[in-house]
């Protein structure tokens, strides 16, 4: 007899082994398919066919063939005309005689800020991308080159350059026909011109000049190093 000390709980079931399930073909498949498949009494169907419904096994359904889309690659494409914004008559696309010139320039993107509306409630404003633009009269044979100061100067809300300048249209002779330059401009000037004259500027508004402005100074101090050198005591323009 095996003392108590010797019997380990744990390794009685060592050596067990499940017995072997019964071979498949002694199984009777179509009772256990017959099993699984719903089924309707007598009473039911013969209420169902008295309405018209044909009784059919799954298997007498046809599907319809359904065709498999084709390939992505073999679907044609479809070139839609893009619409295109109206472009006033006033707005050229290249420079002509007595036009006036415009130089426009995107300060910020559209924003939203939180203000104070009426009775002291916070009001979110929604705010289009702001535009500083400036124009100069046309040019006479006498004064063939752009002024440094422009002739208007102003900051605008629009979604596009050409939408600021259309709002623009309205302060100008009525014959008046603008051309939008690709130039180079005193945008310091122009910011601080607006700054110092408009007194209606937002706090954002106002901040976003003052940040152009501190950028172009930047911009304005790195080309006087790299983009000259000094040349028998003459500033020269690096090739």
């Amino acid at each position: 007899m095996a003392k108590t000390d010797d019997f380990d709980p744990a390794r009685v079931l060592d050596g067990w082994r499940a017995p072997a399930p019964p071979p498949l073909d002694e199984l009777d498949l179509g009772r256990l398919l017959d099993a699984g498949r719903a089924s309707i009494d007598a009473t039911k169907r013969a209420r169902l066919q008295a309405r018209g419904y044909a009784m059919q096994d799954v298997e007498d359904i046809e599907l319809p063939h359904v065709a498999p889309p084709p390939p992505v690659n073999d679907i044609p494409r479809i070139s839609l005309p893009v619409p295109r914004a109206d472009r006033p008559a006033q707005l050229l696309t290249a420079w002509e005689p007595r036009a006036w010139t415009a130089v426009v320039r995107r300060v910020r993107g559209a924003t939203s800020e939180l203000v104070t509306g009426h009775a002291g409630r916070p009001v979110v404003e929604n705010h289009a991308p702001q535009w500083l633009c400036a124009l100069w009269p046309p040019q006479r044979l006498d004064a063939p080159v752009l002024g440094r100061w422009p002739e208007l100067a102003t900051l605008t809300a629009a979604e596009t350059a050409f939408g600021a300048l259309h709002q623009l249209l309205a302060q100008l002779p009525p014959e008046a026909r603008v051309w939008p330059a690709e130039l180079e401009a005193d945008w310091v000037l122009i910011a601080e011109l607006v700054l110092h004259q408009d007194t209606r500027l937002r706090p954002s508004q106002a901040q976003a000049l003052r940040e152009l402005a501190e950028a172009e100074r930047s911009a304005t101090f790195a080309r006087l190093n790299d983009g000259y050198a000094l040349r028998n005591r003459v500033a020269r323009r690096r090739a």
